[in-house]
């Protein structure tokens, strides 16, 4: 749908990080088939530039792409910017971007350690604040930071990780407070998925033994007995990027098959 046209996100413009694949991917598609515009960037420039293509054949001129390695400032002036022009404002923040992490406080690496903060972290502080103008601009606006279930519960070996997702849910309420503080209309939430079914889980699945073998063996770990489909944590996310969700910030929401329940 164009913008303007019917559509629980029409008039909506959105920015999503990680877009190449995965969550960003189908958060860009489903974006679109609710009436929003979308952005697409990855570090992965070409893979972007191909889900963009991909959503403007159906939708001629609701999606564009951009090379943005996240965790450069310059990258994000320049992308900010570009998404601006191109869509005439941004009025919803998506920070998708990010990586797993394994290792112990014994076995991780400072720059594994680094890595994985600069990316999953870093990121969303650096391109939150430099994104703010734009999004004052354009009220009502929403912040959706994609952050995990590792954030909220631990394990042994997931040491960076789940330092860096619980970070992430934390900063999601600082912003969130402070956007209420200051009257902006502009809203902050967290998403917390469980294992879903996208490349950055597919090393725990090779972990458990690979194939239908490792999915099974990680779907035991969860209530509903089956990893997340992209589409469930997509169908949050376009709660949370309209108008239906103006009352709801600071808010964490779990989509995990009832995993943080036990």
């Amino acid at each position: 749908m164009a913008e303007g046209g019917a559509g629980r996100l029409a008039g909506k413009k959105a920015f999503i990080t990680g877009g190449a694949q995965g969550l960003g991917a189908c958060f860009a598609r489903m974006f679109v088939a609710h009436g929003a515009r979308v952005f697409v960037t990855d570090v992965n420039g070409e893979g972007a530039a191909r889900v963009a293509v991909e959503i403007d054949k159906a939708h001629p001129g609701a999606a564009f792409s951009a090379v943005h390695d996240v965790t450069k400032k310059a990258h994000w002036e320049a992308a900010l910017a570009e998404a601006d022009r191109a869509m005439g404002g941004i009025n919803v923040l998506v920070n998708n971007a990010g990586v797993g992490g394994w290792g112990n406080i014994e076995d991780e690496t400072w720059e594994g350690w680094r890595r994985t903060f600069e990316i999953d972290v870093d990121s969303i502080f650096i391109g939150t604040q430099l994104a703010m103008p734009y999004l004052k601009k354009s009220q009502p606006a929403s912040i959706i930071n994609i952050s995990s279930v590792a954030g909220m519960i631990a394990h042994g070996n997931m040491l960076a990780y789940n330092a860096a997702k619980a970070a992430v849910w934390m900063m999601s309420k600082s912003i969130a407070l402070h956007c209420a503080s200051a009257g902006y209309d502009i809203r902050c939430n967290s998403v917390h998925p469980v294992f879903t079914r996208t490349p950055i889980v597919d090393p725990l699945i090779a972990l458990g033994g690979g194939g239908e073998e490792g999915e099974r063996r990680l779907a035991r770990q969860i209530p509903l007995r089956r990893l997340g489909e992209p589409e469930d944590v997509g169908h949050v996310v376009v709660y949370l990027a309209s108008d239906e969700s103006r009352f709801v910030t600071g808010s964490e929401f779990k989509v995990d098959g009832g995993i943080t329940a036990q």
